[in-house]
Parts: C-alpha cells; sequence; structure tokens
C-alpha cells in the first residue's frame, strides 16, 4: 500500500504551533485504495471483531520495485533526513534512500496503484451502494473520480510493501518539495521502528474503520512532524516561498464528488489533531504508544479522550438475499464509522448538527444487495444512548428528505434503509423484518 502527501490542505507554520481547531478536516472512510503515504503493521487490538465481509478479496500483489540506488544520497536531501529524525525523535535503523521523480512519473505510479487496488468489480459494486444513499451524484464513474484525484493531488507517498519513498522533485528540492520529503520520511521512520505493514493487512482483511483509525494516527504524526520540521528548519522566506508553491498547484478535479474528496483528506487533518492531543498528554512517548496500541475507529480519532477505553460494538447484519426474493444478491458490505458518517451528514446538513448527530456513535455497518438494476442498502448503527440515537435517526430524517429511503430507530440501533426506487424499499423493509 502507498500512503501519501496532497496537494490541498492550509498550512499553519508561523506562529506559536498551533491550530484553529475548524480547521481541522472532516470525512469518512477512506476509498479502499493504496493511496496514501503509508502502511502499518501490528496485530488489530481490542476484542470487537466485525462480521466477516464474504465479498472481501485482497488486491493482487505486485512484484516489488527494483532496490533504489546505494550512491550517496544529495546533500539537500541528506539533511532533510537527519533533521526529521531530530524532530520526530527516532532513528533510521536502515538505509532509505528517497526517489526524486517528476510530475509525469509520480501520476504514472499512482495510477498503476490505484488501477490494482481498486479494482473494476470492486468499484462498480461501491458506486451502485453510495449512489443509492445519496453520497455521490447518479453518473458518477467512482473509479474514475478516485484515479482522477489521487492522480492530480498526491506529490509523494511511501510504499510500504516495497519500502519506497517517492517524491515529486530534484535533487535540489524546493522548499515545497522538502516539506512533502519531510512527511515522507516520517513514514519511513515509522515503517521501520513500528512496522506499518498492519494497515496493509487490516485493509487487505477489509476492516475499514481499523485501517481508516490507523491511516489517520499515521498521516496525522507525518503532518505534525512535517508542520515542526518547516518551523524549525526553514527560514521565513522559505515559509513564504513555500506557502506560494503551495497555492499555486490545480484545485481537485471536477469529476471527483465532494464525498470522495474528503475521504482522501480525512486522515490528514483529524489525524492531525489526534495526534497533538498524544503529544499533550504524554509527548512523543504517547505516540510512539499509540503506534503500538493503534486507535481502532474514527469515533477514537475524532474523539482523543475516548482512546484507548471506549471500544465500539460490533453490528451485524444477515444476507437478506433470500428474504428479498429470486434474482437478489449481496452487492457491497462496508463498515460505517463515526467519521463516515460524519461526511455524510454535512454533504446536506450544518457542521454543527452534523457533528452533534454522528456523536455517540458505537458501531455501525451497511450491506447493499442488488437485483438487475435495482438495489437496496440498509444501514445499521448503534449508539451510547437512546437521546444519541434519537438526535442521529431525526438528522437521518431531515437528510434523507424526499429520496427513497426510512429510518427505524429501537432503542440504541438505528436503520435506514436505502432503494433506487420505493419497492426496493418496500422489499428490503418486508425482508428486515424476517431477520
Amino acid at each position: 500500500m502507498a500512503v501519501d502527501g496532497l496537494l490541498g490542505g492550509s498550512l499553519h507554520l508561523h506562529g506559536d504551533g498551533r491550530r484553529d481547531p475548524s480547521a481541522t478536516v472532516r470525512c469518512g472512510r477512506a476509498v479502499a485504495v493504496a493511496v496514501t503515504s503509508i502502511t502499518l503493521a501490528a496485530a488489530c487490538t481490542g476484542t470487537n471483531t466485525d462480521q466477516t465481509n464474504p465479498l472481501c478479496q485482497a488486491p493482487p500483489t505486485l512484484s516489488p520495485a527494483p532496490p533504489a540506488s546505494e550512491a550517496s544520497l544529495p546533500a539537500a536531501i541528506a539533511k532533510v533526513a537527519e533533521q526529521v529524525q531530530q524532530v520526530r525523535g527516532l532513528r533510521f535503523k536502515r538505509r532509505v534512500v528517497p526517489e526524486p521523480v517528476t510530475r509525469g512519473q509520480i501520476e504514472r505510479q499512482l495510477r498503476a496503484s490505484l488501477e490494482t487496488d481498486f479494482p473494476p468489480d470492486l468499484a462498480a459494486r461501491e458506486d451502485r451502494a453510495w449512489t443509492t444513499i445519496g453520497v455521490i451524484p447518479a453518473g458518477t464513474d467512482l473509479r474514475q473520480a478516485v484515479i482522477d484525484y489521487g492522480t492530480s493531488q498526491i506529490i509523494g507517498f511511501y510504499d510500504t510493501r516495497a519500502h519506497r519513498l517517492v517524491f515529486q522533485g530534484g535533487t535540489s528540492p524546493t522548499p515545497y518539495q522538502r516539506f512533502t520529503l519531510a512527511h515522507e520520511l516520517t513514514h519511513a521512520l515509522q515503517d521501520q521502528n513500528f512496522d506499518l505493514s498492519r494497515l496493509d493487512k487490516l485493509s487487505a482483511a477489509c476492516q475499514d474503520e481499523r485501517a481508516e483509525a490507523l491511516l489517520s494516527l499515521t498521516e496525522g504524526d507525518a503532518v505534525e512532524t512535517q508542520i515542526r520540521w518547516a518551523r524549525q528548519d526553514l527560514s521565513s522566506d522559505e515559509i513564504n516561498q513555500l506557502q506560494d508553491e503551495a497555492s499555486s498547484f490545480p484545485p481537485p478535479p471536477a469529476s471527483t464528488p465532494p464525498f470522495v474528496q474528503q475521504m482522501f483528506l480525512f486522515p490528514y487533518g483529524n489525524g492531525q489533531a489526534f495526534v497533538e492531543a498524544l503529544l499533550n498528554r504524554d509527548g512523543e512517548r504517547a505516540v510512539n504508544n499509540a503506534f503500538r496500541n493503534p486507535p481502532v475507529s474514527t469515533e477514537q480519532i475524532l474523539h482523543p479522550d475516548k482512546y484507548p477505553s471506549d471500544m465500539p460494538q460490533t453490528v451485524k447484519i444477515p444476507d437478506l438475499s433470500d428474504r428479498l426474493g429470486q434474482g437478489w444478491s449481496l452487492l457491497d458490505q462496508e463498515d460505517v464509522g463515526e467519521g463516515w458518517l460524519l461526511m455524510l451528514l454535512e454533504l446536506r446538513l450544518s457542521t454543527g448538527n452534523s457533528e452533534d448527530a454522528a456523536a455517540g456513535w458505537d458501531g455501525g455497518l451497511l450491506r447493499a444487495w442488488g437485483k438487475g438494476s435495482e438495489t437496496a442498502v440498509l444501514m445499521q448503527t448503534v449508539w451510547d444512548t437512546n437521546r444519541d440515537a434519537s438526535e442521529f435517526a431525526t438528522a437521518m430524517r431531515d437528510w434523507i428528505e424526499n429520496q427513497g429511503a426510512e429510518v427505524n430507530e429501537s432503542g440504541t440501533t438505528v436503520r435506514v434503509l436505502f432503494g433506487a426506487d420505493r419497492s426496493a424499499v418496500d422489499a428490503l423493509r418486508a425482508a428486515a423484518a424476517q431477520a
């Protein structure tokens, strides 16, 4: 899996190092692709075990990249590597050789990774489910939207399988290219000290929430480190140049819906806020311990006080194919975390109302079924209290407006039924009542 540095996002490099909490990026589950700058390793923690996903297929194993040259690093790159070690308080255990490449080269490498890790069948199934729910517009080519965004917005990545570090730049990198390099070097440090292959394992097992939580920790640590590096090791003129370079990059492509864009962005801003909370607890030791005992949900990322003790409930939805009738089959299954719900809600509701409605999440899952062109989706969530469940149910009723959907609540459980048309919702309701 590759973990990446994105073009977008505000840079907060001047001042005392504190960020405006309102600048935190909010969004949902990352798309099932490998385009961020690292992957983590380590066994899953906690007692929660997710419902087995019969549709889960591990991406094909790619041939490892050829080993990087053993030639001496250019002085400018070697200097950044030494500085990042000092800022993060970790040391490289083996040689890492950053590969400076052109924009065209990084686009080709990312396209190959995205096309492999987000195959057409998976994309088509997820496209149908998300269109039925209403988080992406009808007619969206989800796979192309993901590829367009990744190849236009990612400027560096660390490949956890091949242990490669690639960044857009040259042997005498500009301030912004060194800023990107600092981010990716942090991923290499994380990999060598904490084994980032865990992220690959979670993604291959389709454990969406755990993977997103671990990715958020990883990206948040890299964002925090690169910003601290910039404040410490760039001059004021270089920081101004960095910000000018960042502002010159193109905006996200119009082909990528806001929901997909926010899923790409979630680990960065929210992960950094989580890491800052850990640093306030016990400095870098708390961050290092979090890599050894990773967060397990986006709820813990959004509410650091819930880490590590608040473990989500397991939510199970039976396969309703037979109850739906002849011709229906399971189409898609995904974890539904607080981050995913928050991103969904913010598409149509205010940020404040969305945050209030998503708070109190305690577990979630969705399953989708298809028959020809018909699609039905059942999203089931559990909440800490009846009041939390009722607040979410009310928000979802406002959210669905007049589309083919309905909300049912019972105690701390909320079910939302979506259909491509009214008949699909009716069939799903009848089938779910028998479960």
